[in-house]
C-alpha cells in the first residue's frame, strides 16, 4: 500500500472513531431522555387519571372539565387500572387482572414505580384519598419515540457512511499535496540512508 493511502486511511480510521463515540454518546443520551420523558407523561396520566376518578368530589365543576379533557388525550395503547387494598379493580372494569398482586404490592410498597414489561412501560403510584388507599398503574408501548429512534439510527448510519468517505478523500487530497509529499520522500531517504550530516 502506498503511504498516501496509508496516511489517508489512518486518518480515515482515527476520525471515524471519534465520530462513532460522538454519534454514540448522542444516541445514549437521545434514548434516555426518550425513556425518561415517556415515564415522565406515564406518571402525568396516572395523576390525571387519579384526580378524574378520585377528587372529583373534591374540586370545582370548571377544574373537574379541564381534567376531563387532559384524560381524553390517551397515549395510544394505554392500560389504566385502579386497585383497591384487596388488590383487586376499581372504577375500571377488569375481568382478567391485567397486574399481578406482586406488581400491585410492589407499587403499593415503594409508593411510586417504574418499570418495563416488554416493549411495554408502566408507571405505578400508591394514592391515598378520603374512599381509600390505592395503587393506580399506567402502562403503554412508547412507538412515537420507537419510531424517532429508528430514525435517529438511519440518519446517524448515512451520516457515518458519507462523513467515511468523505474524511478518506480529504485525507487523499492532502497526502497528494506538493510540501507533504516533499516531507514523505525525505522521510523515506532518512529510512533508506539514515540521517544526513
Amino acid at each position: 500500500m502506498k503511504i498516501k493511502n496509508r496516511l489517508a486511511l489512518y486518518f480515515t480510521i482515527i476520525s471515524v472513531a471519534i465520530l462513532l463515540i460522538a454519534l454514540a454518546t448522542t444516541f445514549f443520551t437521545f434514548t434516555s431522555f426518550a425513556k425518561t420523558d415517556f415515564y415522565g407523561r406515564l406518571m402525568d396520566r396516572a395523576k390525571v387519571a387519579a384526580q378524574l376518578y378520585l377528587e372529583a368530589d373534591e374540586i370545582s365543576v370548571d377544574s373537574l372539565n379541564h381534567v376531563r379533557q387532559r384524560y381524553l388525550k390517551q397515549i395510544p395503547g394505554e392500560v389504566v387500572r385502579f386497585y383497591n387494598d384487596r388488590n383487586t379493580p376499581s372504577f375500571i372494569n377488569d375481568k382478567q387482572q391485567y397486574w399481578s398482586n406482586d406488581v400491585i404490592n410492589m407499587v403499593r410498597k415503594q409508593k411510586q414505580a417504574e418499570f418495563a414489561e416488554g416493549d411495554r412501560q408502566t408507571v405505578g403510584i400508591y394514592y391515598n384519598d378520603n374512599q381509600g388507599n390505592f395503587v393506580i398503574l399506567v402502562s403503554a408501548e412508547d412507538i412515537q419515540g420507537r419510531h424517532r429512534i429508528e430514525d435517529l439510527i438511519e440518519i446517524m448510519a448515512i451520516m457515518l457512511i458519507c462523513v467515511s468517505a468523505a474524511l478518506f478523500f480529504i485525507g487523499r487530497w492532502f497526502a497528494k499535496k506538493k510540501r507533504l509529499s516533499q516531507w514523505m520522500i525525505s522521510l523515506t531517504r532518512c529510512k533508506k540512508y539514515g540521517p544526513a550530516t
